[in-house]
Formats: structure tokens, C-alpha cells, sequence
């Protein structure tokens, strides 16, 4: 059974004003027979330990690079219900994901590239985005191949492969010592703790970075070499997720 390490945020949800969020979906999960990935995703960045996901770019793609990235502390799946104003009709729209990124609330969309790149839908989208936006919050789309595409998403990918923690509290802190305030290998890492008694494995030093005790440089591939440091909150890794603004998107179209 998985046992979640809640980050802070996700142990005392707290989102900024303007829109209504429900740790709770506020709709049924879409049951898509053609989609083999529905389910559920395991996280630590929802008091339940557990999202769900209604595609594959939800599950394999979308919610492994927000589980990966330090920058994400909070995530809630179909968590609002918004209104808005498109070709003089009122509509509401249920977003994927309500995220707390780099301490803002944001709210995510994710599409296929085949989908997105129907117009009528990116005005709709812009419309609802616009509505989302007066309130105070960003709004942005995930499509499934940016972000498989994405420089760093086959290590994060990896990575996310050791989200299951096994290591101890004396573990971390040994890592911890060990790194003091410098980015060093994990091999490296390693040799300093040789005999130590809370010395670590590979694995369970991957652990820490796949549970944000420590962080990674996602720029290489997961394993001995890889580069690691503190988790430093006045030093933050680069965000994981590449992401649209249908506003600009259309903005720039009717530009060209």
C-alpha cells in the first residue's frame, strides 16, 4: 500500500482567492474505453496520496512531470467549475488540474495536439482562460507532445519510477551532511558516506529526489552521476511542465 510523504501544502491545502477550489473532482472521472491509462495516480501532493487521471497525457505525462517537479507542492483534479462568456453563450468548464506552483495558484488543461489544434476549440479555451484570468489566476495548457517532447521528461520520467520511499529520516540527513551547501554526484555522495551506518543506497538517494527531500538536475540521466543538492527553497529548480496560453496562441494567429 502506498503511504504518501504529504509535501506541506498538500498536508494544509491553501489556494489564493477568486475561484473556489475542491480538494474533492467535482465531476465523475470520464471513463474513455479507447484510453488504456485511466486510473489512478499515486502523489504526495494531495491529502488523499491519490489523483485521478481520465488519458493517458493526464497519467503518463502530465501528472508525472508535476509529481517530479520540487516547484509543484499541490495538485487537485477537476477541482472548479468556472463560467464564461463564448459567442454571446454562457458556458462552464471543469479544468484538469489546480495546481499551487512556486507558492501561485494556477489552473492546467491538458490536450492532444490533434485536439488542440482545432481553432473553434482554442477560442473556446481563450474564452474560458480570459474568464479564469480576470479572477486573478494564470491558466495555461498542457498538450501531450510538448511535454513528451519536453528536454528533461525521460529522466524525470525515470526518476518518477523511485517515487515509492525507502529511505530513513537518518538517511536524509546523512545526504544531507554530506552535500553541505555544494551540487555534488551521487557516487561522489556516496564515497564520503562509505561505513557510515545511515549510508544509503543509489536507489533510496533516488528516492529522496523522486520525494523532493533532495533535489536532482533532470538535465542528466538518473543514476550514479547524477548531480544532486539540498533542497533549497531560495533555489529552485527550472519548472518541468512546457505550457500554452490559448490567449497568446490566438493573439499570435491572428498576428500572422
Amino acid at each position: 500500500m502506498f503511504t504518501p510523504h504529504l509535501t506541506r501544502d498538500a498536508r494544509k491545502p491553501t489556494w489564493a482567492p477568486g475561484i473556489e477550489i475542491s480538494m474533492q473532482p467535482l465531476r465523475n472521472v470520464v471513463n474513455r474505453s479507447s484510453q488504456i491509462n485511466n486510473g489512478w495516480h499515486r502523489t504526495n501532493k494531495h491529502p488523499s496520496g491519490y489523483l485521478p487521471a481520465e488519458s493517458r497525457p493526464e497519467l503518463a505525462l502530465f501528472l508525472v512531470l508535476a509529481e517530479m517537479d520540487p516547484n509543484i507542492t499541490l495538485i487537485a483534479a477537476q477541482a472548479c467549475e468556472i463560467g464564461f462568456g463564448h459567442d454571446r453563450k454562457a458556458c462552464r468548464h471543469f479544468p484538469d488540474y489546480a495546481v499551487l506552483e512556486a507558492g501561485e495558484s494556477v489552473l492546467y488543461e491538458i490536450k492532444t495536439a490533434r485536439k488542440y489544434a482545432d481553432r473553434e476549440l482554442r477560442r473556446r479555451l481563450a474564452s474560458a482562460g480570459a474568464s479564469i484570468e480576470a479572477r486573478g489566476w494564470p491558466y495555461f495548457v498542457a498538450l501531450d507532445d510538448e511535454m513528451r517532447d519536453a528536454p528533461n521528461f525521460a529522466h524525470a520520467e525515470d526518476l518518477w519510477r523511485r517515487h515509492r520511499p525507502i529511505f530513513t529520516d537518518l538517511q536524509h540527513l546523512a545526504v544531507q551532511r554530506a552535500l553541505g551547501t555544494a551540487e555534488r554526484t551521487i557516487a561522489d555522495v556516496l564515497a564520503d558516506l562509505a561505513g557510515d551506518d545511515n549510508a544509503p543506497s543509489v536507489e533510496q538517494v533516488l528516492s529522496l529526489a523522486a520525494n523532493a527531500r533532495i533535489f536532482i538536475d533532470l538535465t542528466l540521466p538518473v543514476g550514479r552521476g547524477s548531480i544532486i543538492r539540498r533542497a533549497d527553497p531560495d533555489a529552485m529548480p527550472e519548472p518541468l511542465l512546457p505550457r500554452r496560453r490559448p490567449i497568446e496562441d490566438l493573439e499570435l494567429e491572428q498576428a500572422a
